[in-house]
């Protein structure tokens, strides 16, 4: 899967070498709010983000979120395999990805995009029972990657001022599995 990834990457840095000369190209940084929706838990994140469009209809982007909320359970939970029991906290520690994004411009003011890349996040969980039979008092974490892929709205309401929209569904190792839902602000240099 990485190999594939790799391989996708590579394409559309030919593609977007060979678009370059015809177009100028344009850096944009933003920052928003995440939804992370996963079976055991449902949680928000800050959500920072900066990319390259080498045209208007692609370009690269790399991203990161940081877990801002938790979620606590009473009873039992299976995650990543693993089966806990007890009083069980959920956060989303933090998760970084890039991305290759393909764009199309609607108007002067809308454009819609698909992304495909790579992330890797990190959760943690305190528990004050058992896990997979065993007594825990404390906290565990995984880390899990995978693919992840999306698409979005972006809305330029004022100049190089925009407002995105955008899901990521996130398959990672370890059967996790993540749905991100944002907003963010985007401005573009």
């Amino acid at each position: 899967m990485k190999a594939l990834m790799l391989a996708s990457a590579a394409a559309v840095l030919v593609c977007a070498g060979a678009q370059a000369q015809e177009s100028k190209g344009e850096w944009h940084l933003g920052a928003g709010w995440s939804y992370f929706d996963q079976d055991v838990a449902k949680v928000h994140a800050v959500t920072v983000r900066g990319g390259y469009d080498f045209n208007e209809y692609l370009g690269l982007e790399a991203e990161g979120s940081l877990g801002v909320t938790d979620e606590t359970y009473s009873g039992s939970v299976t995650y990543a395999g693993n089966t806990a029991t007890g009083s069980i906290d959920i956060k989303l520690k933090h998760t970084i990805a890039a991305f290759a994004k393909v764009q199309y411009p609607l108007n002067e003011q809308f454009s819609v995009f698909a992304r495909l890349g790579y992330s890797r996040g990190k959760a943690e969980a305190d528990v004050d029972g058992t896990v997979n039979g065993t007594a825990i008092k404390g906290s565990i974490s995984d880390t899990s990657d995978g693919v992840a892929y999306g698409a979005g709205v972006e809305w330029a309401f004022a100049g190089q001022n925009s407002v995105r929209f955008d899901y990521t569904r996130h398959d990672h190792d370890n059967n996790v599995e993540l749905d991100q839902w944002g907003v963010s602000f985007v401005r573009r240099f």
